[in-house]
């Protein structure tokens, strides 16, 4: 232990240095949030809940665990501990800590006044969203997209990718299914606005299944048979290294992972993610790889936003299949 550890069972001063060590020496992690706080946190980072393969969800731990399960057992007494704990602060809401904490750290430097910065733009989505660019970290994010733009260069996507289209309502299955929609018919999603067609991909025929919720599909094979500019949200520490925290950070966020819940034309989640697609789109990016909100961990969707790309241009149909979440079964073109 360090200088600042007791000497002696009875010194009550050092407390909480030796509470806070024993939390490190554990967990590698400082107190993300306490029971108290852990909704408002996953809320500002929804992406946090299942991230690095569930470790907020595993971190979590109570405190006559943390007792039992540390050193901190030998320093004070069982009495002394669950005394002296009730003095502690958690370090994100400031109440007295809860029963239950939650050992996490993002995987990346949290930009300055991030968390603020959701707050605002959260506001501006629901009330006044064609006003998003007077926000400053809204032009920010423009800004570094655009520059972005400038230092990635296309690249061939190494293997095919998957579109899916619910059984339910879908009146035959054919290769327009699949393409780039008459605008007419294409509602607001998360990368693209109303009556603006895209083409929302995942990697692999899952992906596509847990995208759907759970639904009955058929899904259509796409292989990419040109070089496309892709901003990436899914990796982007090996993408966009000098950006990364900032691109990590949105994608972590409520920004642009929160699950769309609400029904109807109201879908104020997607204010921000549309305005991010808009910058790529401006900047002369092709398609942005995401990380899937539904998918288990590592899934990716690739949204391509270039209508070059449709089936028969730039890329084309490999095989289209009937698919329930275990069994594929091929459906001749």
């Amino acid at each position: 232990m360090s200088s600042s550890s007791p000497t002696h069972p009875l010194d009550e001063a050092a407390f909480e240095d030796v509470f806070l060590q024993e939390l490190d020496s554990w967990f590698s992690a400082d107190i993300a949030c306490c029971d108290r706080c852990n909704e408002k946190f996953l809320k500002i980072w929804p992406a946090a809940y299942a991230a690095d393969s569930a470790e907020f969800q595993c971190n979590q731990i109570q405190l006559d665990a943390f007792y039992d399960g540390s050193r901190i057992s030998a320093f004070y007494t069982k009495e002394q501990f669950e005394r002296l704990v009730q003095e502690l602060d958690c370090p994100r809401c400031g109440e007295k800590l809860g029963y239950t904490l939650y050992p996490y750290e993002l995987p990346f430097d949290v930009p300055v006044e991030f968390e603020d910065n959701v707050a605002s733009i959260h506001a501006i989505a629901h009330e006044t969203p064609f006003l998003l660019l007077k926000n400053e970290f809204a032009q920010k994010v423009l800004q570094t997209l655009e520059a972005l733009s400038q230092s990635t260069n296309a690249t061939t996507m190494p293997s095919s990718l998957y579109r899916a289209r619910g059984l339910e309502g879908l009146r035959e299955i054919s290769v327009g299914q699949f393409d780039f929609a008459d605008p007419k018919y294409v509602g607001e999603g998360r990368y693209n606005h109303a009556g603006q067609p895209v083409l929302y991909l995942g990697d692999s025929k899952e992906t596509c299944f847990h995208e759907l919720r759970g639904k009955n599909c058929a899904v259509a094979e796409i292989a990419l048979d040109s070089d496309l500019k892709i901003l990436d949200l899914a990796t982007p520490y090996d993408s966009h290294k000098n950006q990364s925290d900032l691109l990590n950070a949105l994608a972590f966020s409520a920004l642009l992972s929160t699950p769309q819940e609400e029904m109807g034309y109201k879908k104020a989640a997607y204010v921000f993610s549309r305005f991010v697609a808009d910058c790529a789109r401006s900047s002369g990016f092709d398609a942005i790889r995401y990380p899937s909100t539904r998918a288990p961990e590592h899934a990716y969707n690739l949204v391509i936003l270039n209508a070059d790309f449709s089936i028969g241009n730039r890329s084309r149909l490999v095989g289209l299949c009937l698919f329930d979440g275990q069994i594929a079964r091929t459906v001749e073109i």
